[in-house]
């Protein structure tokens, strides 16, 4: 869990989205294979299930390390809010006023 280091949401996101298809469609390999016979399908189904597995656990330990690395920003956020209240209200303040002036006119 520790040793995946979340660059961005989006990623997190889209790694998420890739792995979740890939599992669907290697479980959906798996149904469709289910009636076949033989020593290699039954070989193949078998590696195929041990990567689905490994794919799964890995899937997991990204969601996990994603919600843990939001729980961490979203604590140290708040502490820093609380620690700092003024320069909090200071930041937000120039942050809107930079949106202010970024924001096309109408």
């Amino acid at each position: 869990m520790g040793k995946y280091r979340v660059a961005g949401l989006r990623d997190v996101e889209g790694a998420i989205g890739q792995v979740r298809g890939l599992v669907e469609d290697a479980e959906a390999l798996l149904r469709n294979t289910a009636g076949h016979a033989g020593d290699e399908l039954d070989a193949a189904r078998s590696r195929l299930r041990d990567q689905l597995d490994r794919a799964q656990d890995l899937y997991q330990d990204v969601r996990r390390g994603a919600a843990e690395s939001y729980r961490q920003a979203s604590a140290q956020t708040d502490a820093y809010v609380h620690d700092n209240p003024w320069r909090a209200v200071g930041i937000a303040i120039a942050v809107g006023v930079v949106i202010g002036l970024l924001a096309p006119r109408r």
